[in-house]
């Protein structure tokens, strides 16, 4: 079984591959901070063309971006349909029934919610996409996150995708059998039940088996354990840090002290 679908990392050796796992977290704790600050519907864009163009010179397929965008498209059109309806302050009114009012800026409100929310799934998309699980969970345990804990996010983040495929497989096989998950909703509910039966089975056995791997691993020794493959940080990855931590912090305060951003149409309030 195959759970290369449910994974975003896409190996490589380009530079955002290359570049230490610590200081891309640092770029993703910025970044968060930046857009959940903003509200200008322009750096929005700018933001997101940017993630873009790092996405492509790290050679992540167009693909996989667009399969993120197709998975995004429902909830983020159900954003911009649903601002108008909650906030109905500004001008020009587009229209007005009753109770319902709907404005043109209410309306550009909702298109820069749900830029945001884009912005957002693209920066831990570039995050994921370009950092191997082992270095995510290696960077946090160099930050002081306690091994064992680190040693369960490393589960948690390699076992998601193996429980997807081992669902996707096993309702592969019932429907080859004759299994028909046509029909209504009540219908389906029942048809998924002899899958949901065989992939908790399943998934039971893999448990078995990731704890007499962990046993045999002598996992929870009370000795200091060695790595194969440490972080280090090279004279590069210290000045990005120091890029991405100055930048980050001076938008950032500009942002909190003279409104950059903050405006819906203007960069400033």
């Amino acid at each position: 079984m195959s759970a290369a679908g449910f994974d975003l990392y896409v190996p490589g050796d380009s530079w955002l591959h290359r570049v230490d796992a610590r200081v891309k977290l640092a770029f993703v704790v910025g970044a968060l901070a930046l857009l959940l600050v903003w509200s200008n519907l322009a750096l929005f864009v700018v933001a997101l063309g940017l993630i873009h163009l790092a996405l492509a010179s790290a050679g992540v397929p167009g693909a996989r971006l667009a399969r993120v965008w197709r998975t995004l498209a429902p909830f983020l059109l159900l954003i911009v349909l649903l601002w108008p309806l909650f906030n109905r302050g500004g001008t020009p009114v587009l229209l007005e029934a009753g109770p319902l009012r709907i404005t043109g800026r209410a309306l550009l409100g909702g298109v820069a919610a749900a830029l945001r929310i884009a912005a957002l799934s693209f920066v831990f998309v570039l995050w994921l996409s370009t950092t191997d699980q082992r270095q995510i969970v290696r960077g946090f345990v160099r930050l002081g996150l306690p091994f064992g804990l680190g040693m369960a996010l490393t589960i948690g983040l390699r076992f998601i995708p193996t429980f997807a495929g081992v669902f996707q497989t096993v309702s592969d096989a019932q429907q080859a059998r004759g299994l028909v998950l046509t029909g209504g909703a009540l219908r389906r509910a029942r048809a998924m039940i002899p899958i949901l039966i065989a992939a908790l089975v399943t998934v039971l056995r893999l448990s078995e088996q990731l704890g007499w791997t962990l046993e045999a691993r002598a996992f929870g020794a009370p000795v200091p354990r060695t790595t194969l493959h440490d972080l280090a940080m090279r004279p590069v990855d210290w000045l990005l840090l120091v890029l991405v931590a100055g930048g980050a912090g001076v938008l950032l305060w500009l942002s909190l002290t003279a409104g950059l951003g903050r405006g819906l149409l203007w960069p400033v309030v």
